[in-house]
C-alpha cells in the first residue's frame, strides 16, 4: 500500500475547502440524490461525495456506507484528486497502491473503485464523487462520462454554497453599516430636533411670523428625517435578530387607548378624527406582549390611516376577542389599496402609490417593521381593502395562558 502524495497546490486547496465551510455539516438531499443516481448508473452498492481534508476524507453524502470519514493516508480519493480524469481501480488487490489497504481487506471491502474529481476554480480538486464495489469489475465509457457529469453537479452545489455565503456576509456587513450610520445620525438629529422645538415654542426668544414659519418647516423635516433613521435602525436590528422584546401579561385595552391618544394630534393634523370601539365584556382581556412595541405597531397603522383618510372622516380602531385570540383593527375610509399593489404591502422601502397618501410622506419601512414585530409576538398581521371604500389592517395575538383558561 502507498499513501498518496499531497498535490502541489495543497495549501490553497485546503484554504478553499475551509472557505466552503461544509465539513461536518448535516446531510443534504441535493448531494444524496447525486450519490443515489451514481450508484444506480454504475450498478454498485456504495457511492460517496468525499472531501479530502488535511488528515482525513469526509463524506458529505454516503450512500450504502455508514461511516462518515476515514483517515486520509488510506483514502482512495486522496489518489483520485491528483488528476483531472476519473481514477478507475478495477481490482485493488492487484494494484500496488492499494494492496493490503485496510479499506480493501476489511469493511467496506473496496475492491472496485471509480472516482471523478470535484474540480473547483483554479483547478483545485477538493474531493471526488466516487463509486465502490466489493468485487473486481470494470466501468464503461458511458458510465465514466456519467460519473463526471454528476461530479460537475456536485461542484455546482459547492459554487452555489459559496455564492450564498458571500451574499450572507455582504448582507451582514450592510446591516452593520446601516446600524452604525443610523446610530451616528440619530444623536445629532435628536439634538437638532430639540433645538428647533425650543425655537418654535419661543423658549429662546420671540420669532416673527416669517422666522416662525421657517423654523416649523425645518422642525417638520427634522422629525421626518429622525423617523426615517429610527425606522432604518429598527429594521436593521430586526433583520439581524437583535431587536429585544420583553413580553409579559398585560391588558390590551389600556395599550390601545394609549396608542389612540398618542396619535390623536397627528390625526387632527391630517384633518381627520379617531375613535376606539370595543364591548365592555372584553375590558380585561390580556395578552403576553411588549407594550412599547405594540404601541409602535398601532402608531404606524394609525398614522398610515391618517395619511390616506379624506378630510373630516373617522379612523376606527376596534378590539374584539375571537376564540383564544385578541384582534385589533385599524380602519380608514380612504382610496384603498389597488389590487395590483397589495402583494407589495409588507416589502421593504415599498410605498403604495395613491392620490390620498401625500399629506405627510412615510419611509416605506413601517409595515415591514410592524409585520416583524407582530411575528416576534407569535401573532399575525394582515389587511382587507376595498378600493374607494375602506382599508382595514388587523393584528391577532393569542390571549395569555391564564386568560385562555378562563375563556
Amino acid at each position: 500500500m502507498k499513501s498518496a502524495p499531497f498535490p502541489d497546490n495543497e495549501e490553497v486547496r485546503i484554504r478553499l475547502l475551509t472557505e466552503l465551510d461544509i465539513l461536518d455539516t448535516l446531510e443534504e438531499q441535493a448531494y444524496d440524490d447525486l450519490t443515489y443516481i451514481a450508484a444506480q448508473i454504475c450498478n454498485v452498492p456504495i457511492a460517496l461525495v468525499s472531501l479530502v481534508d488535511s488528515d482525513r476524507q469526509w463524506f458529505k453524502s454516503h450512500y450504502g456506507l455508514e461511516a462518515r470519514e476515514t483517515p486520509r493516508e488510506i483514502a482512495f480519493c486522496a489518489h483520485a484528486i491528483l488528476t483531472d480524469e476519473v481514477l478507475v481501480v478495477e481490482d485493488s488487490s492487484k494494484d500496488q497502491r492499494f494492496h493490503g489497504n485496510p479499506l480493501a481487506t476489511d469493511k467496506p471491502n473496496v475492491i472496485f473503485y471509480a472516482g471523478a474529481p470535484l474540480i473547483m476554480r483554479n483547478n483545485l480538486r477538493l474531493g471526488t464523487l466516487c463509486v465502490i464495489g466489493n468485487e473486481p469489475r470494470t466501468i464503461s465509457e458511458v458510465q465514466k462520462a456519467s460519473l463526471q457529469a454528476l461530479a460537475r453537479q456536485v461542484v455546482s452545489q459547492f459554487e452555489l454554497r459559496l455564492r450564498i455565503k458571500a451574499l450572507e456576509q455582504l448582507d451582514s456587513a450592510k446591516d452593520e453599516f446601516i446600524s452604525m450610520v443610523s446610530h451616528e445620525l440619530r444623536t445629532p438629529l435628536t439634538s437638532i430636533n430639540g433645538s428647533l422645538s425650543l425655537l418654535a415654542n419661543n423658549k429662546v426668544g420671540i420669532l416673527d411670523n416669517k422666522q416662525h414659519k421657517m423654523v416649523q418647516i425645518a422642525s417638520r423635516n427634522s422629525e421626518r428625517l429622525l423617523g426615517i433613521v429610527n425606522d432604518i435602525l429598527v429594521n436593521a436590528q430586526l433583520e439581524a435578530g437583535k431587536l429585544e422584546i420583553s413580553r409579559k401579561p398585560q391588558e390590551v385595552i389600556p395599550i390601545i387607548e394609549k396608542a389612540v391618544e398618542l396619535n390623536r394630534a397627528y390625526c387632527e393634523k391630517c384633518n381627520c378624527t379617531i375613535s376606539f370601539k370595543y364591548d365592555e365584556c372584553v375590558h380585561h382581556t390580556m395578552i403576553d406582549c411588549d407594550e412599547s412595541r405594540i404601541i409602535q405597531v398601532l402608531t404606524n397603522l394609525i398614522s398610515n390611516a391618517a395619511k390616506v383618510s379624506p378630510v373630516n372622516s373617522d379612523i376606527e380602531v376596534c378590539f374584539v376577542v375571537e376564540k383564544n385570540h385578541a384582534r385589533i383593527e385599524v380602519i380608514d375610509h380612504g382610496p384603498g389599496i389597488p389590487q395590483e399593489q397589495q402583494q407589495y404591502i409588507f416589502q421593504k422601502f415599498k410605498q403604495i402609490e395613491s392620490s390620498g397618501n401625500k399629506k405627510l410622506p412615510g419611509t416605506g419601512l413601517g409595515l415591514r417593521i410592524c409585520k416583524q414585530i407582530i411575528e416576534l409576538h407569535d401573532g399575525v398581521i394582515g389587511f382587507e381593502s376595498r378600493p374607494e371604500e375602506f382599508t382595514k389592517f388587523y393584528i391577532t395575538i393569542a390571549l395569555s395562558d391564564e386568560q385562555q383558561e378562563s375563556v
